[in-house]
């Protein structure tokens, strides 16, 4: 109760990535719902002593029981999976069947996006590390197939869009690993591939890895999946940025700020390493390269894969207009017209497109 009372308290977890229970405030209101009571119990949850020690132990326990889905939450709707151990250190989402109609409205509504512009839209559904990688998985554990939901999405295609087919390209048949161990993102070098399959797609040639320096700038990332199932022996990820070799300016505009690169590297000094790139999500975003190889400006529409794969689309493109459909509230189809837009495009992970709506955001105002 002491530590409690006194302990210097903590608003956010960097383990676990999640804002923690602020005290508790006594009203006559919270009294009389209860949500005083309820409260507290979720304050005490997350302040007690050694916290951090006892997180990791209830992993440790789980997985002596033989558990081996860890940080679900399947009261949730839609029901949230955890996290698998799979083999050579990874960490992989538990993958779920749709429940509910938010991947059908996701992918009708972008389809219908797509036949409003008008413009040539290229659509890239991207696999999570557990679909690509599925021989990794503890034995015999169940995960959906994601190509349920790319079928659905190749299906109802219009004449002006095409989809990109990642699930080849991504396989760890090839021989590497293109997903990170303790993220739910591709890594690096999944991105790359990404990058050339939209390139080659769009009849654009993509710039050769060999023009990109790898850099490897932190080899201590620990990502979204470690934060639902929190083991000290876990192995973390290494990090590189790619690096344009040949001479470009390219600038990154987000609201009034514009800078003169597309990396934060404030973020290296944080858990959440993975917005080093473009600074994580934000409503919009508009990359520039005059030197680019093309004068095409490119509306992309996105969630987080996206973000990594900015890099290499910037020596492709003279403008690249980013939205986040997720924060974005303006009528867009006013913004491709006020900016000139020539393709359009959207790089979206499956599972996100089953578990966050973004219908609504593409219906014209």
């Amino acid at each position: 109760m002491l530590y409690l009372l006194f302990a210097p308290k903590i608003d956010f977890s960097e383990e676990e990535n999640r804002v923690l229970e602020s005290p508790p405030q006594f009203t006559a209101a919270s009294i009389a719902d209860g949500s005083f009571m309820k409260s507290i119990e979720n304050y005490v949850g997350d302040h007690f002593m050694l916290r951090k020690n006892f997180v990791e132990l209830n992993t440790r326990v789980q997985l002596l029981m033989g558990k081996r889905d860890l940080g679900s939450n399947y009261g949730r709707i839609p029901a949230e999976g955890g996290v698998y151990f799979g083999s050579d250190g990874h960490l992989y989402e538990v993958l779920l069947p749709n429940r509910t109609d938010i991947f059908a409205r996701n992918a009708a509504a972008i389809q219908l996006f797509a036949k409003k512009t008008g413009l040539p839209f290229y659509f890239v559904p991207v696999p999570s590390g557990a679909q690509m990688q599925g021989d990794r998985l503890p034995y015999a554990a169940p995960s959906h197939d994601q190509r349920e939901e790319f079928n659905v999405i190749k299906a109802g295609a219009g004449a002006n869009t095409t989809v990109v087919d990642l699930f080849d390209t991504l396989s760890d048949r090839t021989g590497n690993d293109y997903y990170y161990k303790t993220d739910h993102h591709w890594n690096t070098f999944g991105a790359f591939k990404g990058y050339e399959a939209l390139m080659t797609a769009m009849h654009i040639q993509p710039t050769a890895k060999e023009d990109f320096s790898f850099e490897k700038v932190s080899d201590s990332f620990l990502g979204t999946l470690y934060s639902k199932a929190i083991c000290s022996s876990q192995e973390p990820d290494i990090l590189y940025l790619p690096f344009y070799k040949k001479q470009a300016v390219i600038t990154q505009q987000t609201g009034k700020s514009t800078r003169s690169n597309l990396y934060w590297k404030e973020y290296l000094e944080k858990k959440d390493k993975y917005s080093v790139f473009l600074g994580g999500n934000h409503s919009v975003d508009v990359v520039k390269n005059p030197d680019a190889s093309t004068k095409k400006k490119l509306l992309l529409i996105k969630d987080s894969y996206a973000n990594s794969m900015i890099p290499f689309l910037s020596t492709n493109f003279s403008e690249i207009h980013i939205i986040d459909l997720r924060y974005y509230n303006q009528d867009i189809y006013k913004y491709i017209q006020q900016n000139g837009i020539t393709e359009t495009a959207a790089v979206y992970s499956i599972k996100q497109l089953c578990e966050v709506s973004v219908a609504n955001k593409l219906s014209a105002r």
